[in-house]
């Protein structure tokens, strides 16, 4: 079976809404809203529908989302003392994130990829590697992100 774009569209909306939905038994753990947790699916989402790549890219990109907030989100779920600007970590990385995965939708467009797994791999693999970029330089410049940040001497 050759997946669609509806069925791409589908899961992607499945797994931003999973998130919404343990982030709504667990609590707001990032304490920025649960518009937050529509939005930047959304958002992104929407900008790499524009330039339509091939089926499970969107759902790619969806994981990633899910991956980076549920990453951050257990930080504090963990923690005795929770952090209240843990939010901020993420916000300042989501420019890494959307320059990554629009690099990735065009680069599939462009290169013609249409093999869904290399599609939902490069979705993925273009969010992460952008937010992880991001949250990089963020870590060692504005923030103090524990094992992230790079040791001061």
């Amino acid at each position: 079976m050759h997946p669609s774009r509806s069925n791409d569209i589908f899961l992607a909306a499945l797994i931003s809404l999973a998130v919404i939905f343990i982030t709504s038994i667990k609590g707001d753990a990032l304490y920025l809203g649960i518009w937050y947790y529509f939005t930047v699916p959304a958002v992104i989402l929407s900008l790499c529908a524009v330039i339509r790549p091939a089926p499970l890219f969107l759902t790619g990109a969806s994981l990633g989302i899910a991956i980076t907030l549920l990453c951050v989100m257990s930080v504090n779920w963990s923690s005795s003392h929770p952090e209240g600007l843990l939010g901020l970590g993420h916000v300042s990385s989501l420019p890494g994130a959307i320059i990554g995965v629009l690099l990735a939708a065009v680069t599939a467009k462009r290169k013609n990829i249409t093999l869904p797994y290399t599609s939902l791999s490069m979705g993925l693999g273009g969010l992460l590697i952008g937010y992880l970029m991001n949250q990089t330089v963020v870590c060692n410049t504005v923030m103090w992100c524990g094992p992230l940040s790079m040791p001061i001497k």
